[in-house]
């Protein structure tokens, strides 16, 4: 559980900053706390992550564009564009190497035949692209929204959208459409995510069940 709450503390502090702070802010505080945990990690195991290397360098490049450009559109499409590359890593890790990645990452505590481990390659990968796949749908939603509402008014398009007092905009029912869309979007990074890894968390636990068993006889 530990380790499920290290790999999801940058989510989840970028979600509170977020509600209390705004978009850009929030950028900064998942860049900081995914720092914080490659840190974690490195004294814990005696090295870095993979994936957390990615993970930063993705969100380095994609959510530094979106500061410098103030256009949300860059860090949206990088949870896609991460769970896409993991996917292609956890297949095509089956045909490079003797292991699997999933088996360097889980192979001291698993002991599993190595056609299992393929098959639970299978089950993340495909996993990954579905959960990169609903990330577009919302990221599709909120841009087409933030869209409508800065070409059908002055607005700056640089402006945070949670600070804006959509009472006093004339399109306010376009700023509360584009509001609540991007908010839909950070809820599902949060919820979406978290929920969708713990849904095959349960089904990989249920899957290997039977050899867990074996082992212990």
């Amino acid at each position: 559980m530990n380790k499920f709450l290290l790999e999801f503390f940058p989510i989840i502090l970028f979600f509170v900053v977020y509600k209390v702070m705004g978009l850009y802010m929030a950028i900064y505080a998942m860049i900081s706390a995914t720092f914080l945990q490659m840190i974690i990690v490195r004294f814990q195991i005696g090295r870095f992550e993979n994936t957390h290397l990615i993970t930063f360098g993705l969100l380095g490049v994609l959510g530094g564009v979106t500061l410098v450009l103030r256009d949300p559109a860059f860090l949206m499409w990088k949870v896609s564009v991460l769970y896409v590359v993991f996917a292609f890593m956890l297949v095509l890790s089956m045909w490079i190497g003797k292991k699997t990645l999933l088996q360097r990452m889980l192979g001291k505590e698993l002991d599993l035949p190595i056609n299992v481990w393929c098959q639970l390659s299978w089950l993340w990968g495909f996993g990954f692209i579905g959960i990169a796949i609903v990330n577009a749908y919302y990221v599709n939603i909120a841009l087409s929204a933030r869209e409508a509402l800065f070409t059908s008014t002055e607005l700056d398009p640089k402006i945070e959208l949670t600070m804006l007092d959509c009472t006093n905009i004339a399109m306010s029912n376009l700023c509360i459409i584009a509001q609540e869309a991007e908010e839909s979007w950070v809820n599902f990074k949060l919820f979406g995510t978290m929920g969708l890894t713990l849904i095959l968390i349960i089904i990989m636990i249920i899957f290997i069940k039977k050899y867990i068993k074996e082992d212990k006889k």
